[in-house]
């Protein structure tokens, strides 16, 4: 195979505007990373280099957001193996990160792994001790020198294996060929009208296509620069994201529905906005999930004051099976539903088919989404494809398992014919998290009900069967919440305790998860919801500190996580809280405290009574007494009693 072009475009960037910046790195303190393109194909060399000494093949990269990121992938470009992004497990979920990490090198068996000798080890507790010997990580980058690109025998057609977000079970890795690539970088660049002149900032996961192929890959097409941040620091202040788009001048960046739905959320007083100017923004795509007119039009409205203008939204439509986009086009205002996600991007071919048999659907009608181009994968690495491709009019398509019809040449998505529950980006399947949720609750039957409902408000729903001998079904509710999120990563909203026979169930004994939903929505169980997210959160109250702190953190948990209490013990999860949840609590007890508190000591600690005593360590790590903390907390609570009285 012929040098890839991404590697080539490196080389010359590398040779001809060598001194140039391509990537940044901001942190959680606002510390700015360079990586220049000089410096990028140096450190690419190398590892390429590094890699090519030992027996080649699909490399695994374990490393954080970052620029080591960057390189590690051009390095495989470089030298010539299959990259295969993967998910660091995460330290407040140890053993869901490890499993989900054990699975995916079981389907990828990589011949070698790039990452920090911190996340090396990880390897081992993931059942893999033999890939330790094959590690190939630099902690000094100032003490590796190469400019000297490396000549690889043989280079593989095979550019990635991206592996889909959120699932638990069978890992899928979609095979992405360089001509894929090249083909797909290419139609964004055309999407978007992107040029030299313009400028990125992404927050999204660098091993999700959409932060990995849009945010870090398509830069290179043109040579334009690029910021990167890493998708905890967003969570935790989601307006972070729009400081720093005012700060670079970013002309394009983006994300799921739900991060715009998080910046509206968030409380900005006009001075803040007053700081932002989003004038230079021009593309801000929207994808990964169902998009709502209500979170444009509210984003909009929100933002207008700091010059974001509503026509930069460019809601679209992909999937990692095609590379990454397949149609998009800028919002033209109407907030009707579903959104219009525009026409075929260049090469990609749309046909909307007859679920029932391999046929065109009526004009205007709703048919499965399948897809055909040089952007469509060739298969999954495994090689179990299933029911991944169709055949209509003797022309092989993707079926994608979506939803949707075509009205003037645009795509309206409108569902899923598979079950999957798309939340905040991530996939997850309906069968894992039924497993999981009754997985070691005592008196719940084998069956369950899980499903997404994307209107008014996304959320996930669950619903379960219990015997009389389950107790009550609060506390079932808190088990199940709490099985599903350890062991899937999923945030159940709501939760149906209902008595065995309830469910719907086809002939053959099949749970029928759609007619459940519309039933759910119907409010058929309603008698039997022992969980609902609500917006109920309790006042921090309390006397002395530490004691103070503890019960500041605890209206901060349950604020966080729509819950009426927390108790001190009572951990994140228990709540039903994630990432997101977490990051929130952060944010809101660094904005109380003023204090630096990364989102990790909230997820490590979990619950009120631990994270209190982390900050209570980070504030005097910082150089204040503990007479100061009192004053302060008693301040907070004086002005929420004032707020409760006004």
């Amino acid at each position: 195979m012929a040098v890839p072009k991404l590697t080539e475009l490196l080389r010359r960037r590398a040779d001809t505007r060598v001194g140039d910046v391509a990537y940044e790195f901001v942190d959680d303190e606002g510390a700015i990373e360079t990586l220049t393109y000089g410096e990028l194909a140096a450190r690419a060399y190398a590892l390429a280099s590094r890699l090519l000494e030992q027996e080649t093949g699909p490399t695994l990269l374990l490393y954080p957001p970052g620029l080591d990121y960057v390189a590690a992938v051009y390095a495989c470009f470089a030298a010539g193996v299959p990259a295969v992004p993967a998910y660091p497990p995460e330290p407040w979920r140890p053993e869901a990160g490890l499993a989900r990490l054990r699975r995916l090198l079981d389907d990828a068996r990589p011949a070698a792994v790039l990452s920090h000798p911190w996340f090396a080890q990880v390897l081992e507790a993931a059942g893999a001790p033999e890939l330790q010997e094959r590690v190939i990580s630099v902690e000094d980058w100032s003490a590796v020198r190469t400019d000297e690109e490396p000549r690889p025998r043989e280079r593989s057609e095979v550019a990635l294996v991206q592996y889909t977000s959120g699932s638990t079970g069978a890992p899928k890795g979609v095979v992405v060929r360089h001509s894929s690539l090249e083909h797909n970088i290419g139609a964004i660049t055309q999407a978007f009208r992107l040029t030299r002149a313009s400028r990125g900032f992404i927050w999204l996961p660098p091993y999700h296509d959409m932060g990995l192929i849009g945010g870090i890959l398509t830069p290179m097409e043109l040579g334009f620069p690029v910021r990167l941040m890493s998708p905890l620091d967003f969570l935790k202040r989601p307006l972070s994201w729009l400081r720093q788009v005012s700060e670079t001048g970013a002309t394009v960046s983006g994300g799921p529905s739900f991060a715009y739905d998080l910046c509206v959320r968030r409380r900005a007083d006009e001075d803040e906005l007053a700081e932002l100017d989003l004038s230079t923004w021009e593309v801000a795509f929207n994808g990964a999930e169902p998009i709502r007119p209500r979170t444009l039009v509210a984003f909009a409205e929100k933002f207008r004051p700091a010059g974001f203008r509503a026509s930069a939204f460019f809601p679209c439509y992909g999937l990692a099976e095609a590379t990454l986009i397949v149609t998009g086009k800028h919002w033209d205002g109407d907030d009707a539903m579903p959104v219009s996600c525009g026409p075929a991007v260049a090469g990609q071919k749309l046909a909307i088919v007859d679920p029932a048999e391999p046929r065109h659907a009526g004009a205007g009608e709703e048919g499965e989404i399948w897809i055909s181009g040089p952007s469509v994968t060739n298969g999954y690495w495994s090689g179990n494809d299933g029911d991944l491709f169709g055949t209509l009019d003797g022309q092989a398509y993707l079926r994608t398992g979506d939803l949707g019809y075509v009205r003037d040449d645009e795509l309206y998505v409108t569902g899923r014919t598979k079950d999957v529950i798309v939340y905040r980006g991530a996939n997850y399947h309906a069968s894992d998290v039924e497993d999981a949720a009754v997985a070691g609750v005592g008196g719940l039957r084998s069956v369950a009900a899980a499903f997404g409902v994307d209107e008014p408000e996304p959320f996930a729903a669950i619903v379960v069967e219990a015997r009389p001998t389950a107790g009550d079904p609060h506390d079932v509710a808190a088990a199940v919440r709490t099985r599903t999120l350890e062991a899937t990563g999923l945030r159940l909203d709501a939760v149906a305790v209902a008595p065995p026979g309830t469910l719907p169930k086809t002939t053959s004994g099949k749970v029928q998860r759609r007619l459940c939903r519309e039933r759910f929505l119907a409010g058929a169980y309603d008698d039997f919801l022992a969980f609902r997210d609500g917006s109920a959160a309790t006042s921090p109250a309390g006397a002395d500190a530490p004691g103070l702190l503890v019960d500041v953190c605890r209206g901060v948990f349950a604020a966080a996580c729509s819950a009426d209490d927390c108790a001190a013990d009572q951990t994140l999860y228990e709540l039903g809280g994630d990432s997101v949840r977490a990051a929130e609590v952060a944010g809101a007890l660094e904005a109380a405290l003023g204090v630096h508190v990364p989102v990790a000591v909230v997820l490590e600690a979990a619950t009120p009574a631990a994270t209190a005593a982390a900050l209570l360590e980070l504030w005097r790590a910082e150089g204040h007494d503990d007479t100061e903390l009192d004053e302060r907390l008693t301040g907070l609570v004086e002005e929420a009693e004032a707020a409760e009285v006004a």
